[in-house]
């Protein structure tokens, strides 16, 4: 019998010890949270592999508690379906261009009007110091959270002839980004511009529909992998212009971002714009052999003089005139004395 009670007792101390410890021992199971970002980029280009050291990087670092997923190559949808999926929570995030941000914040224009920076060192400099902490408040008002502007280069012109000066244009089907400024550039040069969304592209010019546009040089190489394929290379012409900057902007619904732990924010933050600074520093060291290659791939490629590009600079004045109310007189008079500024400086 005492040896009944006492097995009773061990059962007895046994449980109320699980029952102690039990909660303890679930409290030390941490929340794992999912983040589905979606882009219509592909993974073998420079920022599909960027964004795949980023996120193995982030998961290393919350110790597995943010599991980032990629739904890349537009198999979320255009640029705008996926933003609409993001404010409504669909996915907690997707890198946009800016060209269909600006028409949600028209703000977002200042970053694409054409000729504002001289080369990439102004770029930077401007939209670090000057332009992101602006736009981060009126897209926070908006319900998203900006992590990184997600760098995709300058601009050249890619048509069927050879550009050299503006009225070169007129022979051409331009297809171009569904951005108003892209468009008032295009009609400023005296061009007739047809939108068309980023992910079409190339099926465009492959299909007979366009025969110029713009691309980034290294958006050139990466696209052409897919698509190069359906296209005559050696009767498209890449006139190296720079004549806008291009990025793309990582965004996330603001409800799920917050609602992560402030340390789980931290590292998810850090870890995409430390991947946004590399990729410049990449695409920047890459560019010269871009251009290489897109030559060997059968490619033309022109260089303007500065008097031609000079006129394209000019024609450009009437598209400032006219995004001066969109953007914001104070906030475009901002940005243009800021680099007056760094300008004096160097």
């Amino acid at each position: 019998m005492r040896i009944i009670k006492a097995a009773s007792c061990l059962v007895i101390i046994c449980i109320a010890c699980a029952v102690i410890y039990m909660p303890n021992a679930q409290a030390s199971k941490k929340k794992i949270y999912h983040v589905e970002i979606g882009s219509y980029i592909t993974p073998y280009s420079a920022w599909g592999k960027a964004i795949n050291t980023a996120i193995l990087k982030i998961k290393k670092k919350t110790k597995g508690q943010v599991v980032v997923k990629h739904l890349h190559s537009g198999m979320l949808g255009s640029n705008d379906s996926m933003l609409e999926q993001v404010l409504h929570g669909g996915i907690q995030g997707a890198g946009i261009d800016t060209s269909t941000l600006a028409n949600f914040i028209p703000e977002m224009n200042i970053l694409e009007m054409p000729f504002l920076f001289r080369d990439n060192d102004e770029a930077h400099y401007l939209i670090d110091n000057v332009i992101t902490p602006h736009l981060r408040k009126k897209m926070d008002a908006k319900g998203l959270v900006t992590s990184t502007i997600m760098e995709i280069g300058f601009m050249d012109f890619l048509m069927s002839v050879p550009i050299h000066t503006p009225a070169d244009l007129k022979k051409v089907k331009i297809g171009s980004w569904e951005s108003p400024v892209h468009i008032a550039f295009w009609k400023a040069q005296g061009g007739n511009p047809i939108p068309i969304p980023a992910t079409e592209v190339f099926s465009a010019y492959a299909r007979g529909m366009v025969n110029g546009g713009s691309i980034a040089p290294n958006a050139a190489i990466a696209w052409d992998k897919l698509f190069g394929g359906g296209l005559k290379r050696n009767e498209l012409y890449l006139t190296k212009i720079a004549y806008t900057y291009h990025a793309g902007i990582i965004v996330f619904n603001k409800k799920f971002y917050d609602s992560l732990p402030s340390a789980l924010r931290r590292d998810l933050t850090q870890g995409l714009e430390i991947m946004g600074r590399q990729l410049r520093k990449d695409l920047a060291a890459a560019e010269p052999e871009t251009y290489r290659q897109l030559g060997k791939l059968g490619y033309n490629i022109i260089e303007l003089t500065p008097e031609q590009k000079q006129a394209f600079i000019d024609n450009s004045q009437v598209v400032y005139d006219e995004f001066e109310s969109i953007i914001g007189k104070e906030f475009l008079k901002e940005v243009l004395d800021a680099r007056e500024a760094y300008r004096k400086g160097k």
